[in-house]
């Protein structure tokens, strides 16, 4: 019996050792995060939403990765080598988002990650991202804390306080007097605080105020005392499906004063309609900028989408090409990407201007500023006021 089961000991462990090798092979065929060698597709995963709430930003995320991605592999992808995307469904929702964030820092393939849409949904998964050493890439997170998650949090987003500012400087051309609702979410309150006090500031009266729910379909009672304050203009500090409903149900009170909220997306124009027409909003784009670079962008867009983009598609296709260009300085790897981040002085973008670096202190370019549209015959223009 010993001579049987020393045998059967040998055979386990040789076993063992046959199985170790193959998953050794295994994982050196997938690529880690320091080697992309024997890899031909290299992956950004997506945390963002493809349903719920938020799908239509998810929409035209992906649209700007499509034209991005599409340019990017016909010259050459990053040296070489095919980009691809691992999308996650989220909902933009901070449940999902970090069993997401766990699943991508343990894929080896992922060398960066992309989302999510809001700014709490991502701060959420933050800690998760820095522990493992994985670029989350926060390419519309406005909250000022979101890139205090750690050395791995980046964002090329104009941040709240800078919106906020812009905003009230906005009104003060139109209003000495505004009611103003802002969403009951951690983003909605930091926005209406960093307005309350530019408002302050330059001597806007906020007569009325009040918080709203993200998922409510009836605003009317907040927006007859908002009316019954007399404002000048109305302020909503939200996204665009909120703002629509806002903005109509506003002239169903009978409120025919300046409007400004909602953003820059088909969607709200379309839901809005006609009781949004003279909206102000916050933007980084537009595609009557006559400039080559934009126009191009603008005629590559429509030939493949049949529609102008808006902010969202211009955010995600911006994305993609600073992470490739960081990874063509570093190294398609996830230490690659860092690095690229941190030394590229010349990223360029069609919303953010012909060359910027990141400010290694906050992660975020320095000295973009929001422009200031007007919408128009259903269409935002720039209005020039800067």
């Amino acid at each position: 019996m010993s001579k049987q089961w020393s045998g059967s000991r040998r055979l386990r462990v040789l076993a063992g050792v046959a199985s170790a090798a193959m998953v050794a092979a295994l994982v050196s065929a997938c690529g880690g995060s320091s080697s992309d060698s024997g890899v031909d597709t290299v992956y950004f995963g997506v945390s963002g939403p493809k349903t719920g709430a938020s799908a239509e930003y998810g929409r035209l995320w992906q649209q700007g990765f499509d034209l991005a991605l599409e340019q990017v592999n016909a010259a050459g992808g990053i040296n070489g080598k095919k980009v691809a995307l691992k999308w996650e469904d989220s909902q933009s929702d901070p449940k999902q988002t970090v069993p997401i964030a766990t699943k991508f820092v343990g894929d080896n393939s992922i060398i960066a990650e992309l989302g999510d849409f809001s700014s709490p949904a991502s701060i959420a998964a933050s800690p998760v991202y820095n522990r493992g050493k994985l670029v989350q890439y926060g390419f519309t997170n406005s909250s000022v804390d979101f890139t205090k998650g750690g050395d791995y949090s980046w964002s090329p987003s104009i941040t709240l306080d800078v919106f906020q500012e812009r905003n009230a400087q906005w009104v003060q051309a139109k209003a000495k007097k505004v009611s103003v609702v802002y969403l009951e979410t951690d983003w909605g309150k930091q926005a209406f605080q960093f307005f309350q006090q530019s408002a302050k500031d330059k001597g806007i009266e906020i007569a009325y105020s009040s918080s709203i729910l993200p998922d409510s379909q009836d605003f009317r009672p907040v927006l007859i005392k908002g009316r019954d304050a007399n404002p000048d203009a109305f302020v909503h500090l939200g996204y665009g499906p909120d703002g629509a409903l806002i903005v109509k149900q506003l002239r169903d009170v009978g409120y025919k004063g300046q409007f400004f909220g909602g953003q820059n997306t088909p969607q709200f124009i379309q839901l809005a309609g006609t009781a949004a027409e003279g909206d102000i909003v916050n933007g980084i784009f537009a595609p009557t900028d006559t400039s080559p670079k934009v126009q191009d962008f603008v005629t590559k867009f429509k030939a493949k989408f049949d529609t102008d983009p808006g902010d969202f598609n211009v955010y995600a296709y911006d994305a993609i090409n600073v992470l490739v260009k960081a990874a063509k300085h570093g190294g398609a790897t996830r230490e690659g990407i860092l690095k690229g981040l941190r030394e590229v002085k010349d990223f360029d973008g069609i919303g953010l201007g012909n060359s910027f670096a990141f400010d290694q202190q906050t992660r975020r370019p320095s000295g973009v500023k929001p422009i200031e549209l007007l919408l128009k015959n259903g269409a935002f223009v720039p209005t020039g006021n800067k």
